[in-house]
């Protein structure tokens, strides 16, 4: 769906993806139904959408009367896209030697985005002239095109945030597949610090449930005499949107503590937004050395892994 980004940077949506997305079904049935109203209000037997590609080239066309789109190329792309085209009739309206074989009225509207960029070309068609075809009929014309633009640019908006939420689904599983392979205990959080994901290797050393683990739960491993150090220093780094350094003893699922050194790096979105942290806590109880603390004995520990 790289065509809704184009279109908000005010550029042409990939064409393929573009109308892949809009001429699936039921969508083509929906747009089919809104040319034949178009057909209908107007009271001609050709009324269909021309959608553009990149090099505005007709793609696709949906509607009523695309048969006759290749009598109507004697009206030349480039000036319909350049305005809005009204041929009231053909035998007077149109340079000599212009031929419509059979068509005697023609109009067109753009299809826009909201951006303003145009995708598309909104035609109706006629085989006799329509000189009572009114500046308000002409308008009426925009105004419907911009409707039939407006559902399809909801269509593709709709179609973006799904795969959006499809492939954030996949990467997350991905992530959580690697995550879980890790040989060191990782844990995740949002922006406001509530852990969203603890990693196996963190689960066994826990010994407990990854619900246990998630908001705050994690909180309670660490050994209280350091927690609320810890804890200052998660803030001050979340604050600052920094890393995150601190060493802690953190309570094994066999209630012995570990000296760990917990790291953290601060994770950001595609928008510069802070979007949280992603952890991992090192075991170093075997490198802090002689003269160094020595980890605390576990209060209780007969309940410490409960």
């Amino acid at each position: 769906m790289a065509g809704i980004f184009a279109a908000a940077h005010s550029l042409r949506p990939d064409s393929r993806s573009y109308h892949q997305n809009i001429l699936d079904a039921p969508e083509q049935a929906d747009l089919r139904r809104l040319t034949e109203l178009v057909a209908h209000l107007f009271r001609v037997p050709v009324a269909y959408m021309a959608l553009l590609g990149t090099e505005d080239e007709v793609v696709a066309r949906v509607g009523n009367g695309a048969e006759y789109a290749a009598v109507l190329g004697a009206l030349k792309l480039d000036d319909l896209l350049a305005k809005p085209q009204l041929v009231r009739d053909a035998a007077r309206d149109l340079p000599p030697g212009t031929d419509l074989r059979g068509l005697r009225f023609a109009a067109s509207a753009l299809l826009r985005f909201s951006s303003g960029v145009h995708f598309g070309i909104l035609v109706i068609a006629d085989r006799v002239p329509r000189p009572d075809f009114s500046a308000a009929d002409f308008r009426a014309l925009a105004e419907l095109a911009g409707v039939l633009a407006g559902k399809m640019e909801l269509r593709m908006v709709a179609g973006l945030a799904l795969e959006t939420e499809l492939a954030l689904r996949e990467t997350g599983q991905r992530f959580h597949g690697l995550a879980n392979c890790a040989p060191v205990p990782i844990i995740c959080s949002r922006a406001d610090g509530f852990c969203t994901f603890v990693n196996r290797t963190w689960l066994d050393f826990s010994g407990r449930s990854a619900e246990q683990e998630l908001q705050n739960g994690w909180v309670s491993l660490i050994h209280p005499d350091y927690r609320q150090r810890v804890l200052d220093q998660c803030r001050h780094a979340m604050a600052l949107r920094g890393p995150f350094a601190a060493e802690a003893p953190v309570r094994r699922r066999d209630g012995v503590y570990r000296w760990m050194l917990g790291k953290g790096a601060p994770l950001f979105r595609e928008d510069g937004s802070f979007d949280g942290y992603v952890g991992c806590l090192i075991d170093i109880g075997d490198y802090r050395g002689p003269g160094k603390v020595t980890c605390p004995a576990p209060k209780n520990a007969g309940q410490a892994g409960k």
